[in-house]
C-alpha cells in the first residue's frame, strides 16, 4: 500500500470512494458528484489535507480528507474531516495517523472535528480518541423526509 498527498488526478477516485460513503447509511438527498469534485479539489492544497492510500495497482482505495478554515466562535482557526473511508479493511488506518501527525503540527488550529457513522467501528472510535480526539460531542442532524 502507498499512502501520500492526493493529487488533482486522483479527484474521480476520491468522488467514488465519497459517493460509496454516502450511499451505505443513505439520506434522501441527491448525490450531488460535482459538488464532491469542487470539495476534493479545494482541499488539495498545502492549507488543507487530501491524503489516499492505493493499492499495488495503483488504485485509490482510502481516503482522508480535512478543510481548514477561520472558526466561527473563537480565535485560531478550525479544522472539519468531510470524508474519511477506506474500500480496503485497514488501509485507512495510516491515513488517520498521517492526518493527526498533521494536525498536530499545525499550532494555529485550535480545534478538529469529525462525525462517525452511528455504526462506526469501536475500534475506529478508539483509535482516534488515542490519537487526542477525546472530547465526544453529541451530534444531531435535522434530516427532510425522515
Amino acid at each position: 500500500m502507498i499512502y501520500r498527498k492526493a493529487k488533482f488526478q486522483d479527484i474521480p477516485a476520491i468522488v467514488e470512494i465519497a459517493v460509496i460513503s454516502v450511499s451505505n447509511n443513505p439520506l434522501p438527498v441527491k448525490i450531488d458528484r460535482e459538488a464532491m469534485a469542487r470539495m476534493a479539489q479545494a482541499c488539495i492544497n498545502p492549507a488543507h489535507f487530501a491524503w489516499v492510500a492505493e493499492d499495488e495497482n495503483g488504485k485509490v482505495v482510502a481516503v482522508f480528507g480535512a478543510c481548514v478554515q477561520k472558526s466561527f466562535w473563537y480565535d485560531k482557526m478550525q479544522c472539519s474531516v468531510l470524508l474519511y473511508y477506506s474500500l480496503v479493511k485497514g488501509a485507512g488506518i495510516r491515513l488517520i495517523r498521517e492526518f493527526a501527525n498533521w494536525l498536530k503540527g499545525r499550532s494555529a488550529i485550535k480545534v478538529a472535528t469529525l462525525t462517525l457513522e452511528p455504526e462506526a467501528d469501536p475500534r475506529l472510535i478508539r483509535l482516534f480518541k488515542r490519537l487526542g480526539f477525546a472530547r465526544e460531542s453529541v451530534n444531531l442532524c435535522y434530516v427532510r423526509g425522515i
